[in-house]
């Protein structure tokens, strides 16, 4: 950071002119080899996709934009499936664990534990979609 007359200002990060790849989600320059946008963390090139270690982190990335930023009925219900069948999972797990001494115990806690993302999951995503929608109606 550079300071202007008492104020701070951001140094650009690149030099002005320089042909820089922009990520395609949140249009920030990054460097010409890199495989996720330093910014937002979108894969930016194949190998993101199909590296073994890489591929999580694509994974980690579109969840997070299906949960964030949901603007596909499709992809709020593909959500609802996914985690709607590990909650169930979660219940099962639970109903199955009970009465079986300190393992039941464990199991008890990673089922409640379990269900509780999940849920959080389909009740961010609903509600991020409905908000978008919303404000796509009213603007």
């Amino acid at each position: 950071m550079a300071t202007n007359l008492g104020r701070e200002t951001e140094e650009p990060l690149f030099e002005e002119g320089e042909g820089r790849p922009l990520c395609l989600s949140c249009l920030a320059p990054n460097n010409e080899v890199a495989h996720f946008c330093f910014r937002c963390g979108a894969p930016l090139t194949s190998y993101a996709s199909t590296g073994p270690i890489e591929r999580i982190l694509a994974e980690g990335y579109a969840y997070r934009q299906a949960v964030e930023r949901p603007r596909k009925l499709a992809v709020v219900l593909g959500i609802w499936l996914i985690f709607g069948v590990n909650a169930l999972g979660a219940v099962a797990l639970v109903g199955m664990s009970q009465g079986e001494g300190a393992g039941g115990i464990a199991s008890i806690a990673f089922g409640v534990f379990l269900f509780a993302v999940s849920l959080t999951v389909i009740w961010r995503s609903t509600r991020n979609f409905l908000a978008g929608r919303r404000a796509l109606a009213l603007g």
